[in-house]
């Protein structure tokens, strides 16, 4: 299978991470509204029961765990967001020839940055959730850490390439 052009295996990724991009925005506007609502709801609840016809039965409440979640979720959808488009950019330069160029280095660099964020945050949230004695799922994965520094060595990678690329194109 080629690597460029119509059919390639690039294109093939391009039609995924377009497709995963869509269903993140989704995702990501959804969190973001939630983010925003669901401290509100109790309020909201209480307002509608003073309303004729509305019976609402149970206590609505939100606790620290809920919007800890959601924040949570908010955060890794914004990385996996950012490294979607970002790898987007990469694969676009690839269909058209020429990926050792100085803006996917750093492309990659920044990929490597937004990972290192959400582990950030991922060690954050682990934080939180025992100071407010929230049941968070944090696993922290040594495969995620390999995966970050393999990203900036690649960024360093596409760098060298990139220099190798624009020497060459000015020996001819």
């Amino acid at each position: 299978m080629r690597a460029i052009g119509k059919g390639s295996l690039a294109s093939i990724l391009a039609v995924g991470l377009h497709i995963t991009r869509v269903i993140l925005w989704v995702g990501f506007v959804g969190l973001s509204i939630a983010m925003v609502i669901v401290p509100l709801v109790p309020f909201f609840v209480d307002a509608a029961t003073g309303v004729a016809d509305v019976n609402i039965d149970g206590d609505v409440s939100v606790d620290s765990e809920d919007y800890l979640n959601i924040a949570h979720h908010f955060v890794n959808f914004g990385v996996m967001l950012f490294v979607v488009n970002r790898l987007l950019e990469i694969l676009k330069t690839l269909r058209f020839g020429s990926p050792f160029v100085k803006e996917n280095a750093d492309r990659f660099r920044g990929v490597g940055y937004a990972l290192l964020i959400g582990q950030g945050a991922l060690i954050a949230f682990g934080i939180l959730s025992a100071v407010f004695d929230a049941d968070i799922d944090i696993d922290m994965n040594p495969i995620a850490w390999l995966a970050i520094i393999a990203v900036f060595v690649l960024s360093e990678v596409f760098r060298e390439g990139a220099r190798m690329k624009e020497e060459q194109d000015l020996t001819v």
